[in-house]
C-alpha cells in the first residue's frame, strides 16, 4: 500500500475539510488569497502565510513562516514573535520547524487539524538507515563505480560527490561521476521506477545539454555518468570575475544555454532546478545546461525527502513562487523564472529578491516582489531589463511561456 499522508480539520472555520497527499507537495495555510487552507481575510489568529507543510509520504514537515501566534503542534509552539518583532528572525528561531507523524494535532487559533500517515513502510534497522552525506568517504583513484574507473574527486555538493572518472580504461574519453543518496527510505519498487524515469533523459542530445552517458545503483547511492565540462560552473567563472560578468559574457552563456532549454521544453522535459551551479562550460566556453530531469525524476520517485523546507538556500534563490504553492504543477514557465534569475545573478551578483541573511527564505519566495534589474546596476541595457524583468514576473502567466519564447526574446537583444 502506498503511502499517504493527509489533513483532517476537526475545528474551526474549515472544519470538515479534508486535504490528502499521495506524492510530494506543498500545502500552505494562512489568511492570503493563495493558501491552500485558506482562512477568512478577517481571522486574526492567523497571518496572510501562517505555515508551509512539505510532504513526500510518509514524510511531514511544517514550518512555521514568522507568524504572530506562531503554530502548535501537540501543544508546543512553534515559531511565532513577539508584537514588536519582525517576522525574518522569527522564522529562523530555531523551533519554527517540526516533522510530523501520525496522531499529531496541529492547532492556529479556533483551527484544529489530526495529521493521517497511512501506508507507510516499517522503519529499516539502524544498521540499514542511510548514513548522512557528510560521512560517506571519498573514493579513492581506481575505485570501480558501475562500468567506470574513479580518478579523482571533483567536488562535492549538498546532493553528493563528483569525481572524474572514465569508463573501462585510461583512454576512454572522461565523465563526470556523480553519486546521490536517495534521502528516502523507500521499496525497490520506487528505486526501480527512479531509474527508468531517469533513462529518459538519455534522449536528449543537444549541444547545450550536458549528456547523461549511465546511470546504476552503487551500494545506497545512485551513479549517474555525465559529460565532463572542464571549463566548470558559470557560477565559478562568476566568482573568478569578482562577483558579476560583462554584458557580453552573459548574453553568450544565455544563448547557449536558453537554446538547451528551448530544445527540452519542445520535448516534454522540464528541469526544475536550474541555477549558476546547473549551467557548466566546456573547455571551449560553451554554456551546457546539466542535472537535465534529475530533480523531478528524483522527486517523482519519491526519493528526495524534503526539498523546499530542507532545501538549502542557493535553489531557493532561483526557485519560482509557484514552486511552493502549485508545487506538483511546475511547467516550462517556470524553468524560464529560474533561468532568469540565474542570469540576473551573473549580471548584478545579487538575487533577484531582497532578503536579509536572517530572514526564512521561503517567506522571501512567498512575498514575491523581484527588484528590477536596473535597480541593482542601472548600467544592463533597457532591452536586455526588458527581457529579464518579464521573465521574472510573479504571475506566471506575464511572463514567456517556454525556453522558445524566452530564447527569440533574448535574440533580439543582441
Amino acid at each position: 500500500m502506498a503511502a499517504t499522508v493527509a489533513l483532517v480539520v476537526t475545528a474551526g472555520p474549515l472544519r470538515g475539510r479534508r486535504f490528502e497527499f499521495t506524492g510530494h507537495d506543498t500545502f500552505l495555510f494562512g489568511r492570503a488569497a493563495d493558501c491552500h487552507g485558506r482562512l477568512a481575510a478577517d481571522d486574526v489568529s492567523a497571518s496572510r502565510h501562517h505555515f508551509l507543510l512539505e510532504v513526500n509520504p510518509p514524510q511531514a514537515r511544517l514550518r512555521d513562516l514568522g507568524s504572530l501566534n506562531g503554530t502548535r503542534v501537540n501543544g508546543v509552539r512553534h515559531g511565532g514573535r513577539a508584537a514588536d518583532e519582525s517576522p525574518r528572525p522569527a522564522a529562523q528561531r530555531a523551533g519554527a520547524e517540526v516533522d510530523l507523524r501520525h496522531g499529531d494535532e496541529v492547532r492556529v487559533g479556533a483551527t484544529v487539524i489530526a495529521v493521517e500517515v497511512a501506508g507507510a513502510p516499517p522503519a529499516p534497522p539502524p544498521a540499514a538507515m542511510p548514513e548522512a552525506e557528510d560521512s560517506e568517504p571519498l573514493l579513492g583513484p581506481g575505485a570501480n563505480v558501475g562500468p567506470y574507473v574513479v580518478e579523482r574527486p571533483l567536488g562535492r555538493g549538498a546532493m553528493g560527490v563528483v569525481y572524474l572518472a572514465r569508463a573501462g580504461s585510461p583512454e576512454a574519453a572522461p565523465v563526470a561521476l556523480k553519486l546521490m543518496r536517495a534521502e528516502a527510505s523507500l521499496d525497490e519498487a520506487a528505486r526501480e521506477m527512479f531509474l527508468r524515469e531517469i533513462e529518459v533523459t538519455r534522449a536528449l542530445r543537444h549541444p547545450n545539454i550536458v549528456r547523461l552517458h549511465g546511470v546504476g545503483r552503487h551500494g545506497r547511492q545512485f551513479y549517474f555518468a555525465l559529460d565532463y565540462c572542464a571549463g566548470g560552473s558559470v557560477e565559478a567563472l562568476r566568482h573568478d570575475y569578482g562577483g558579476s560578468l560583462a554584458v557580453e559574457a552573459v548574453l553568450r552563456i544565455a544563448g547557449d544555454a536558453v537554446a538547451g532549454l528551448a530544445y527540452a521544453h519542445e520535448r516534454g522535459f522540464v528541469h526544475r532546478d536550474i541555477k549558476p551551479e546547473n549551467v557548466l562550460l566546456s573547455e571551449e566556453g560553451t554554456a551546457r545546461l546539466a542535472d537535465f530531469g534529475l530533480a523531478k525524476s528524483f522527486e517523482q520517485a519519491g526519493l528526495s525527502g524534503l526539498t523546499a523546507t530542507g532545501a538549502i538556500g542557493g535553489t531557493l534563490a532561483f526557485m519560482p513562487r509557484e514552486q511552493l504553492t502549485a508545487f506538483r504543477e511546475v511547467r516550462p514557465v517556470s524553468d524560464v523564472w529560474s533561468m532568469a534569475a540565474t542570469l540576473y545573478f551573473l549580471l548584478t551578483g545579487c538575487h533577484v529578491r531582497d532578503g536579509s541573511p536572517e530572514e526564512d527564505p521561503l517567506a522571501v519566495i512567498l512575498r514575491g516582489a523581484v527588484v528590477p534589474v536596473r535597480e541593482r546596476d542601472p548600467a544592463v541595457p533597457a532591452a536586455l531589463a526588458a527581457v529579464l524583468d518579464r521573465a521574472l514576473a510573479d504571475d506566471a502567466g506575464w511572463r514567456y511561456q517556454h525556453g522558445g519564447e524566452l530564447l527569440r526574446a533574448l535574440a533580439a537583444v543582441r
